[in-house]
């Protein structure tokens, strides 16, 4: 019962106002049965379409590195033999930090005189390149700034991800293709690789699904600005609702995205079901 009141009613309560046409700034007025409206208003709202594309770009490039350095990463500590809980210990410690005070911590990174500015300046400095980047008033550097605090957060999810993905190897077959010749890289290639392509498909699907509800490193950096630049789609229908009361428009515009992410996590399922079906083949 308690599960059907947390999940179903909101959801339903959300198709309903997708449904009627109401703003909150309205309090008097009556809401009226829209039908689709507020979804054809949704779909032809170039802002929607420009904030989604950038939350697509956010995420890509964001998830990108971080499976690529947690890789990495897990990769190394799985081999060493000393202080391995150490090197665990403290790759995971971002993740742990709440999201506020990383937003903070970065927004004094940024400062064009801060620490991250003074460390560039003397290579800036040798191409004849301003060491004093805007990072949070130009709209390239902005959307950097935001990637990169996203990336140093939860790197620390995929590195866990990756090496439980190590350490569950089934050592036999590793040390038969050492016998047989291999060298390191083709064992890495052709053997390890291969076996953890689930943990690769998991850490992509837990991440996407993450990364595109991007919305505190926003807030917390640059109100979606300079402009609209760093506007990601969480933030976009965050402002409709909360700040131009556009209750319906909001409540369509998450129906979509529900329908839309809830495909793209089904294609990531299936995908990682035939990865395992396939290593099980083996």
């Amino acid at each position: 019962g308690m599960f059907i009141l947390i999940i179903f009613v909101p959801f339903f309560l959300t198709i309903y106002i997708s449904l009627m046409k109401w703003r909150a700034s309205r309090p008097f007025e009556q809401a009226r049965f829209a039908g689709l409206e507020n979804y054809a208003t949704v779909l032809a709202s170039e802002q929607f379409w420009e904030a989604l594309g950038r939350t697509f770009y956010f995420s890509g490039v964001a998830v990108f590195l971080e499976l690529a350095i947690g890789f990495v990463l897990a990769m190394l500590v799985h081999r060493t033999t000393r202080f391995k809980k150490l090197y665990t210990t403290i790759f995971l410690i971002p993740m742990m930090i709440v999201p506020i005070v990383v937003g903070y911590n970065f927004s004094m990174i940024y400062i064009d005189s801060g620490p991250l500015n003074q460390i560039l300046a003397p290579f800036l400095e040798r191409f004849g390149i301003d060491p004093r980047i805007r990072w949070l008033s130009h709209p390239v550097a902005a959307q950097w700034a935001i990637i990169l605090s996203d990336v140093w957060q939860w790197t620390s999810l995929t590195f866990l991800i990756f090496l439980s993905g190590f350490s569950s190897l089934p050592q036999q077959l590793i040390n038969a293709a050492r016998v047989m010749g291999a060298s390191p890289w083709q064992t890495f290639w052709r053997v390890q690789l291969p076996l953890l392509k689930p943990a690769i498909v998991i850490a992509v699907i837990i991440r996407s699904m993450e990364a595109l509800k991007m919305f505190d490193p926003v807030v917390l950096l640059t109100f979606g600005g300079p402009g609209t630049s760093t506007q990601t789609v969480a933030y976009y229908l965050w402002e409709q609702v909360w700040v131009f009361n556009k209750i319906s428009f909001g409540a369509a515009a998450s129906i979509l995205l529900l329908l839309l992410f809830a495909f793209l996590i089904f294609f990531g399922i299936y995908t990682l079901i035939r990865q395992h079906a396939a290593v099980q083949a083996r």
